[in-house]
């Protein structure tokens, strides 16, 4: 065995492609199949850190006194955690993240070394084929990884990792882990014959197929999850909505019932010819009514007028002019459909509103027909928005403010035989939903 200060250049270069795999690995994971919102925040710092420690990791694992091997041990283990907490928020899950996908990654190591590198002789350095191998396995998972982009890309698959707890991930690497053990004793046992080292192989092949089953969920039941998630907020709404209605109903009927003697005061104010207080006594009239008119939006459809309201309101809070034309069907539109169509229209909407500087408005335009309706949402938006193939791009910030929700939206318009129609000009972001009806 040579002095490993001759092939540093070999540590480097596999270091280096280690450590890109992994943050690539990282990104594709976090971006195209979880679902974390992501954080504005200096990474730099925290990216020289994950290669600093990415390059010392061999050296003195292989040559440093043991307590500096543990400490280094550990850095090595968690050094892409700050990067994920400064990108996607300070979640202590990632700390159990980042220990499972290493372990998984040695045990596939493992295997592959097992299966081809099992008449492999005479290091370049200690440890060099553990290093290679882990390599090669880095890439195998970008691979896999890019091939499921692709295929989701081109919609003949729909999957995407579900986000386990903590425990979840603690249980799975425990499992992962023990076996990895066991598995490095059965090939190291003398006793040991082929066909149980082949078991073994079989069996780690089955157990990492049944980790992805765990991971992988399909389109529907993501739907359904984000379905849920998005009807908790606008069902707030809406039931605060209807709790002021009914506030407003309460004080409503006690105007009515005090009616008769507000009119005999106002009678006789005027044949005592006092004029002048007859009028500031209508106007006070007046503004009782107008305080407790009972609806904000009458378009025929309670639960609609219940959250156009709430949006509304809302819009109010960030100086955003919101008007509302047009009649709204009323039972025939499911109301778990109704409540994700408009609730993700108007928070489109506002989302992007809010970054205009000057005029800030929304505009809803509802036109029902016999067996049609077309609900078309505007808003104001910082600048024109390139739209290709009903599909915003932008930058983030922009899909941020102008996407959200828009898978949701047209599954609701494809339900009813509908589309949604993106567009923009002149400042204005138009979406514009036709949805057909049935009797």
């Amino acid at each position: 065995m040579e002095d490993m200060s001759q092939y540093l250049w070999i540590i480097f270069a596999i270091y280096t492609a280690r450590g890109l795999l992994v943050i690539v690995n990282y990104w594709i994971i976090f971006e195209k199949f979880f679902i974390f919102p992501s954080e504005k925040k200096n990474k730099k710092i925290w990216i020289v850190f994950y290669f600093v420690v990415n390059y010392l990791y061999r050296p003195i694992i292989n040559y440093g006194p043991g307590c500096l091997c543990l400490i280094m041990l550990v850095m090595y283990l968690i050094r892409v955690v700050p990067f994920l907490w400064t990108k996607y928020g300070r979640k202590p899950i990632f700390l159990v993240i980042a220990l499972f996908y290493g372990n998984i990654i040695d045990c596939i190591a493992n295997n592959i070394k097992y299966i081809f590198g099992g008449g492999l002789s005479n290091e370049i350095y200690n440890n060099f084929y553990a290093d290679f191998f882990t390599l090669i396995t880095e890439l195998l998972v970008f691979c896999f990884l890019i091939i499921l982009v692709l295929l989701k890309r081109a919609t003949y698959i729909k999957v995407y990792f579900t986000k386990l707890t903590a425990m979840e991930y603690i249980i799975l690497f425990c499992v992962d882990i023990s076996y990895g053990l066991l598995e490095a004793a059965i090939y190291k046992s003398d006793t040991a014959n082929v066909t149980m080292k082949n078991l073994s192989i079989i069996t780690f092949i089955l157990l990492m197929l049944l980790i992805v089953h765990v991971f992988m969920v399909r389109d529907q039941n993501t739907s359904m999850n984000n379905m849920i998630g998005n009807l908790k907020e606008p069902m707030k709404q809406i039931t605060a909505s209807y709790i002021e209605m009914n506030e407003k109903n309460v004080e409503l009927r006690r105007f009515r019932h005090d009616i008769k003697n507000l009119l005999l005061v106002l009678k006789s104010l005027i044949t005592d010819d006092k004029m002048d207080q007859a009028v500031r006594y209508i106007d006070k009239m007046y503004n009782a009514i107008e305080i407790n008119r009972t609806k904000m939006f009458d378009t025929g459809n309670y639960i609609a007028d219940a959250l156009l309201e709430s949006k509304a309101k809302i819009a109010i809070q960030n100086d955003i002019i919101m008007t509302v034309d047009g009649n709204i069907p009323s039972n025939r539109v499911e109301d778990v459909n109704m409540v994700i169509l408009i609730s993700n229209l108007l928070d489109n909407a506002i989302e992007a509103a809010k970054q205009v500087t000057g005029e800030r408005k929304i505009e809803v335009q509802s036109i029902l027909k016999k067996n049609l309706w077309i609900l078309s949402v505007k808003n104001s938006c910082v600048k024109d928005i390139v739209i290709r193939e009903n599909r915003i791009e932008t930058t983030k910030e922009e899909k941020e403010a102008h996407g959200f929700g828009i898978s949701n939206i047209e599954r609701v318009a494809k339900k009813y035989d509908g589309n949604l129609k993106l567009s923009c000009e002149n400042n204005i972001f138009t979406a514009r939903t036709t949805i057909m009806l049935t009797a």
